[in-house]
């Protein structure tokens, strides 16, 4: 029990290092990562039936977050968010491989899905590591690649 504890005390630290110091970018998969984070945590848990078969709640919520990494990744000014969302997508497939072979053993179903969020939160506190040192190089950070999305001097 102690790693959940460790897990989520390293995940808000991260997050909020994200809100307080990263750009949009950096800002919005925060909000999402926690977001997810929480309702993972709502789904309930018996130790004696939870991964003997897909996570059906928590293959929707991977989807969502899936589908909101996508959106980041696509039009963020940053290529960081699309490592975040390759390493959400082996997640999903973690319970596509459940599906698939009924034999695997529940440890390693709850273990492989689970642990894949460490890297995914070292990832964005890289992220905002190097949205800092642009800032601090140059001034600015352009949050968004879409040019209709940040205010333009030159107009």
């Amino acid at each position: 029990m102690i790693h959940v504890y460790i897990f989520n005390t390293l995940q808000a630290v991260v997050c909020l290092y994200a809100l307080l110091r990263g750009g949009r970018p950096e800002r919005w998969t925060a909000i999402m990562l926690f977001v997810a984070s929480v309702a993972t945590y709502l789904v309930p848990f018996d130790p004696a039936t939870s991964f003997r078969s897909v996570d059906m709640a928590g293959l929707v919520i991977d989807l969502a977050l899936m589908a909101g990494l996508v959106v980041v990744a696509a039009v963020a000014n940053r290529f960081w968010p699309l490592w975040l969302a390759a390493l959400h997508l082996l997640a999903i497939g973690v319970h596509g491989v459940r599906g698939l072979d009924p034999g695997l053993m529940p440890w390693m179903y709850a273990v492989a899905a689970g642990k894949l969020a460490y890297p995914m939160i070292l990832v964005l506190a890289l992220g905002v590591m190097r949205h800092q040192r642009r800032l601090a190089l140059y001034g600015h950070d352009p949050d968004w690649s879409l040019s209709w999305r940040e205010p333009r001097d030159d107009v």
